[in-house]
């Protein structure tokens, strides 16, 4: 019902501008046949919600760009103002109640540093499950045979909270739930689709780099990771050694990765995975991967063609 209102109102818009009757349109009964039959007929297919939609995609016989699922590792450095960094952590986060793929699903922290972490984050609405019999029943309601739970996924943290019985303080925004693991060690390394996070203590940022690449091998290759840092060689060490397609710096990353103003991304809510994620793309996809462009070449006289003596000597 949401789709069928959100192309009745683009339309109703798009109107007003002379646009063709029904130049947007939605399937009132989707099935998977009809989904099939669809990608058969179009010009090119954008396959996003899951890696069997993209596989129906890349195998409909049509050209396609699929997106892969985000497991976004948050690495915070040790040079770092931890309350301004906590505040656009938890606002990445709670974003659209966590179920967004660029959202924040971990952050990574010095031990050194921990317990200040812990406050500061507790200072702008995190709730920390840190006892072993609360974290177990926190997993058992998350996730369900290894897949995350359908009845939390957008549910408000109040919600989560009630369904996993836990008495939090009115002001809480974020529950983060300390890892007992790293990648397939701990259910909680994977995506979860609402406000709920992890944390992780690193000894070394060679560690923190290890703990990221980990769990984004476990889920999420190829989308996004986010530092924060004032350090340019761990910033370029994150960006190199992690199997990413954006790494967020400084910023919440569920707001820009797909785009903002400040970091040069291509606005859009659809991330390409590269071939880490079985993607056709490892950027943004944006209207540049829609329309065909013809080019026409004339030969330039003045150009010196080297012999092949020149070429291989």
């Amino acid at each position: 019902m949401t789709s069928l209102k959100t192309v009745e109102l683009i339309n109703e818009a798009i109107k007003k501008h002379n646009a063709p009757e029904n130049l947007i349109q939605v399937i009132k009964d989707p099935s998977i046949q009809k989904t099939e039959e669809l990608m058969k007929m179009v010009d090119v297919v954008v396959a996003t919600g899951g890696m069997g939609v993209v596989k129906a995609a890349y195998s409909s016989g049509k050209p396609a760009y699929g997106v892969g699922a985000g497991n976004v590792q948050v690495i915070l450095d040790n040079d770092i103002d931890y309350e301004a960094t906590a505040e656009k952590v938890i606002s990445g986060r709670t974003f659209d109640n966590g179920i967004i793929c660029s959202g924040e699903q971990s952050i990574i922290v010095d031990e050194h540093d921990y317990e200040k972490v812990v406050k500061a984050f507790e200072s702008k609405g995190a709730f920390f499950v840190r006892d072993q019999k609360t974290k177990e029943h926190v997993r058992s309601i998350l996730f369900i045979n290894g897949q995350i739970n359908k009845d939390v996924v957008g549910q408000s943290v109040k919600k989560i909270a009630e369904i996993a019985g836990l008495d939090i303080p009115e002001n809480t925004r974020v529950i983060i739930v300390e890892a007992d693991g790293i990648g397939k060690e701990d259910v909680l390394c994977k995506e979860k689709m609402c406000p709920v996070m992890v944390s992780f203590k690193y000894k070394s940022f060679d560690q923190a780099i290890k703990i990221a690449k980990t769990n984004l091998e476990l889920e999420g290759s190829g989308h996004t990771a986010a530092i924060h840092s004032n350090n340019n060689s761990n910033i370029e060490k994150a960006g190199i050694c992690l199997p990413i397609s954006r790494l967020v710096v400084n910023a919440p990353s569920s707001t820009t990765a797909g785009g903002s103003l400040m970091n040069g991304f291509a606005p859009t809510t659809t991330l390409g995975c590269g071939s880490w994620g079985n993607n056709s793309i490892s950027e943004n996809f944006t209207y540049k991967h829609l329309i065909n462009i013809s080019r026409i070449g004339f030969v330039n006289t003045k150009i010196h063609i080297p012999s092949d003596e020149e070429i291989w000597a």
